[in-house]
């Protein structure tokens, strides 16, 4: 790795006078993998996986290999081509930075390198915390048993429905006690949007699936009830199902509740299994910002009246 006080010899061997061992020779050119190479293999195979890493990592290791000159005589790297990465072609430069009363002062290598570290592990944490469903479900029943209830979602309705927890926040501690990450409920509903990540790099900042869901009775006539949220594994399991429904679609769900939800934040259950039904309604677009129902939280406060 060239370090940014050594030589800036281009990219053709060069006569030289080693620094280490003093010879007058001419340098020969090798091109060498560094941290930066061993970083975004690691990230590349992280987030695409083995069988799609096996074709990216060898162009990766070529396209962001660098230059080196070598002394003939004693082999040691006595400079290089000035580049981060020689093949894009991509200079490396200092780079100085203030933070309060202190000045730092890099190379644009090593920021490269630091951004792609962080972003490596920010990708590694979330692979670490996001066990399999299968894994994570052993572990909650062993430590904190899930309870599938008999509880319709109209009873869930009157005892949590989001103007009774607002107005009154003993029902709110009530609700959060007796269902969150305690309760598998099995219910009927309709889809209003599916927005499948599997294939997508959202799945590794978002859910792998999610579903947007309204209930019957519906508690807004312009929002979603509630939102299913799939794991890459069970969403994986459940794609023959999932791929079936359209917007209107009925469909039988189990899941976990994850949250009670607000006006401001919808509710929250993670889906363990799911079954399309024959029946359909009739579901407008879903509501966003610059929808046809025009400002959300007007129309929010209104279906709550």
């Amino acid at each position: 790795m060239i370090a940014s006080n050594e030589l800036v010899l281009g990219d053709q061997p060069k006569q030289i006078k080693c620094p280490f061992c003093s010879n007058s020779t001419v340098s020969t050119v090798t091109f060498k993998n560094g941290y930066i190479s061993y970083i975004t293999c690691f990230l590349v195979l992280l987030i695409f996986g083995i069988m799609a890493s096996l074709l990216l990592i060898p162009v990766i290791m070529i396209i962001t290999r660098t230059l080196i000159h070598k002394c003939s005589a004693c082999n040691e790297d006595i400079g290089g081509d000035g580049k981060v990465f020689h093949v894009l072609g991509v200079k490396d430069s200092m780079m100085s930075f203030k933070i309060g009363e202190f000045g730092v002062i890099l190379t644009k290598r090593i920021v490269i390198g630091i951004l792609l570290l962080i972003l490596t592990l920010g990708v590694l944490w979330y692979r670490i915390i996001d066990l399999p469903t299968s894994q994570w479900m052993d572990y909650h029943q062993h430590h904190n048993p899930n309870i599938t209830i008999t509880d319709t979602w109209t009873d869930y309705l009157e005892k949590c429905a989001k103007q009774k927890i607002f107005q009154n926040l003993q029902f709110q501690q009530i609700c959060y006690q007796k269902y969150i990450d305690r309760t598998i409920v099995d219910w009927k509903g309709y889809a209003i949007r599916v927005e499948d990540n599997q294939q997508s790099l959202l799945k590794f900042l978002h859910h792998s699936v999610n579903i947007l869901v309204k209930m019957d009775p519906a508690e807004s006539e312009f929002h979603p009830d509630l939102l299913l949220t799939a794991d890459s594994e069970i969403a994986s399991e459940l794609s023959s199902e999932i791929e079936k429904l359209e917007r209107g679609s009925e469909f039988i769900f189990t899941a976990i509740i994850k949250s009670i939800g607000d006006f401001q934040n919808i509710r929250h259950f993670h889906l363990l299994n799911i079954t399309q039904l024959e029946s359909y309604i009739e579901i407008p677009p879903h509501l966003h910002q610059q929808s046809r129902y025009g400002n959300s939280q007007q129309f929010l406060a209104s279906s709550t009246d």
